[in-house]
């Protein structure tokens, strides 16, 4: 069982063990099994834990505040908050977008050039390779000039004969 420290009625500290009770109170014998004590006379009370809620974490924020009173039980409490303005979102998610799309070329390229050289033992001077695999070789290397370049669709890739 967890414990809630209170100051004047307030919780101050929280979530604390009964370790930390026998500690802060040195001059009472407790048993070794709290859970059936009654420590609000020496200002404590029980505490219970609980999961943050779900949020988008990206667009909020989750933080906790002080418990709340529950039943003689202080209970965790979370607040979700909005990280940015309606204003500030739009400024957030349009420089996402740009950035993304700044990151598009450098990423098609890398996959355009695993595509080539995953293909490359086609091209040995001991292999002849055949039309198909001389054309799909050559859309690779010519996939920057497609219309949809950089925002590329997964058809818009050659397919691999």
């Amino acid at each position: 069982m967890d414990y809630v420290k209170l100051i004047n009625g307030e919780p101050s500290e929280w979530p604390l063990v009964a370790a930390r009770i026998k500690q802060d109170i040195k001059n009472v014998s407790f048993p070794s099994d709290m859970s059936n004590v009654d420590v609000s006379a020496y200002g404590f009370a029980p505490f219970n834990s609980v999961n943050k809620p779900e949020h988008d974490k990206e667009y909020q924020n989750c933080d906790e505040v002080a418990p709340v009173l529950e039943g003689g039980v202080y209970v965790q409490t979370w607040q979700v908050s909005d990280k940015y303005s309606a204003e500030e979102r739009a400024t957030y998610d349009a420089q996402k977008e740009a950035d993304r799309i700044d990151a598009l070329p450098v990423q098609n390229r890398l996959v355009r050039d695993t595509l080539l050289i995953e293909t490359d033992w086609w091209a040995t001077s001991d292999r002849t390779m055949t039309a198909e695999q001389i054309a799909y070789r050559q859309a690779l290397r010519d996939i920057p000039s497609h219309s949809n370049w950089p925002d590329l669709l997964e058809a818009d890739w050659p397919i691999k004969p």
